[in-house]
């Protein structure tokens, strides 16, 4: 499927993935502007006809069409003809209307230039916004971009949301799909990790699966600003999170390299490093959406695969400072444990807390860092 579309007076126009079935099924995407935007009832009959519409304008005017679509959603949909009306139909036009606004709500969307500034006057102001909304930072190939109102919103609300750190004394955000750093027990077994390799004075660290920065920010208040420190993640909108969290609370982030997204190594080709920072996903589970990738592992995978890479990535005498908790059960820690010396690795020391869990088979787990040396 292609991923560009044009627009008469805005030209062409990049499509991020979760908008192009609803741009391409039809195409039938019609431009909304300004004074256009006062009539509701118009575009709306164009979004419960399928179409898509692109609004510009004044900020309120388009949350007030995305009020309008809500308040009229039970308009979206076609009710049960006669010889359904023995099943409950209440259940059933809920679950209906509930569909029809989600996919009615997708259709209305708004557009941003090259640089990522939405076209609306007074709209958020939201930097990386290509990333936030889960796409690489060049995938508009210097174009400007469709974004639902409905996945702006979303961003617009998770980076509301702030997550204190005792470790950093500060708090942090983090945007949609990016694990939020709740877990001060995790932060704190990290942070002893970092004061025990500090003593062999690293000059190279990386932060594989960065998130929300918060390791990246801890390594460079633990080792100093005369460590190299890289910042790499699967997701584009933890790497724009960590991006954000580094400019709102370090002066000198340019001194940090936060890589494009990319898997575990595929942003470093050539790179090396005295430590690697591993915050694994340790569920073993399998993924069934983008928040779960930095917890869930289903068979341990991901796990594999680092330690199948690392040794290339890692200088004679590195470390890796591996987190993990046996959320999972013994099984999946002896699993580890397994993978760690098959790959030719060895335990130099380890930093723990033990921690309530909210579960009812299991009210306490262990939160464990790794300091982890060549044999």
């Amino acid at each position: 499927m292609t991923s560009f579309y044009s627009i008469n007076n805005i030209g062409e126009l990049y499509v991020p993935a979760e908008c192009r079935d609803a741009v391409f099924a039809r195409a039938r995407a019609k431009l909304f502007l300004h004074q256009e935007l006062g009539h509701l009832n118009r575009i709306f009959t164009h979004i419960r006809h399928g179409g898509v519409a692109i609004v510009e304008g004044k900020w309120e005017q388009i949350t007030a069409l995305m009020d309008y679509i809500q308040r009229h959603k039970r308009e979206l949909i076609q009710y049960p003809q006669r010889e359904d009306r023995t099943r409950d139909r209440r259940t059933s036009r809920g679950k209906s209307v509930n569909d029809a606004l989600r996919e009615a709500l997708a259709r209305l969307m708004c557009w941003a230039d090259a640089d990522g500034i939405l076209q609306a006057e007074n709209a958020p102001v939201l930097p990386y916004l290509l990333e936030l909304a889960g796409e690489p930072a060049d995938a508009n190939q210097g174009k400007p971009f469709l974004l639902s109102l409905t996945k702006i919103q979303h961003i617009q609300h998770a980076l509301r949301d702030t997550y204190p750190i005792r470790a950093l004394d500060t708090s942090l955000i983090a945007s949609e799909n990016v694990l939020a750093p709740r877990s001060q027990e995790t932060i704190e077994c990290f942070q002893e990790a970092l004061q025990h390799v500090c003593r062999s004075s690293p000059t190279a660290v990386a932060d594989i699966g960065c998130g929300s920065g918060c390791l990246t920010l801890l390594a460079r208040q633990e080792l100093g600003e005369q460590v190299e420190l890289y910042a790499s993640d699967l997701l584009p909108e933890a790497v724009a999170t960590t991006k954000l969290n580094l400019q709102r609370l370090s002066p000198d982030s340019d001194a940090v390299h936060v890589m494009p997204a990319g898997d575990l190594f595929d942003p470093f080709p050539s790179h090396q490093f005295d430590v690697i920072i591993f915050n694994a996903p340790w569920v073993v589970t399998r993924v069934r959406n983008r928040a779960e990738l930095a917890i869930h592992d289903e068979k341990q995978a991901t796990v594999k695969r680092f330690f199948a890479e690392v040794s290339t990535f890692l200088k004679p005498n590195g470390v890796i400072l591996l987190g993990y908790a046996d959320a999972s059960g013994p099984k999946a820690i002896a699993n580890l444990e397994t993978i760690i010396a098959d790959a030719g690795f060895k335990k130099e020391t380890l930093f723990k807390r033990r921690v309530a869990t909210h579960r009812s088979k299991r009210k306490w787990e262990q939160i464990r860092v790794y300091v982890l040396g060549r044999t």
